[in-house]
């Protein structure tokens, strides 16, 4: 049976517009958690693993298969990486992990590495994608 176009359209907006609620949702619930109640991590881990499960695999995927383009990812970068950055810094300092000078330039610099990395990671599986697509230069 053939599908009407705008009928596929209509619902890959529908799921990424349910994708973007449960991300917003799930990432104010573990805020509420962690700021808010006070938990420790061991009591909503789960919860946890399946936000960063969910988060890898919509980014990872979005690379693999093209589905990102390179002036719109370099603009989101120069605001995320950033935004990154100081959450992981204000998390771990309210977990008391951050008590000296020393453990900031730490928790930084491994966080620049780990967001490097990715960002690597990221920037082949798109070339591999356009390799395989015969886009590339």
């Amino acid at each position: 049976m053939l599908r009407d176009e705008r009928i596929s359209q209509a619902r890959r907006r529908i799921a990424a517009t349910g994708f973007g609620i449960w991300y917003i949702l799930l990432l104010a619930m573990l805020y509420y958690r962690q700021f808010y109640l006070g938990q420790p991590w061991s009591e909503y881990w789960d919860i946890v693993l399946t936000f960063f499960i969910g988060t890898c695999y919509f980014t990872i995927a979005s690379f693999a298969r093209g589905a990102v383009y390179e002036t719109s990812t370099i603009r989101q970068a120069k605001w995320m990486v950033p935004t990154i950055l100081i959450g992981i810094v204000v998390v771990i300092y309210f977990q008391g992990g951050i008590t000296t000078i020393v453990d900031l330039l730490a928790v930084v610099t491994s966080a620049l590495l780990s967001l490097s990395m990715l960002g690597l990671l990221a920037y082949c599986l798109y070339r591999r994608w356009e390799k395989k697509n015969d886009l590339a230069d």
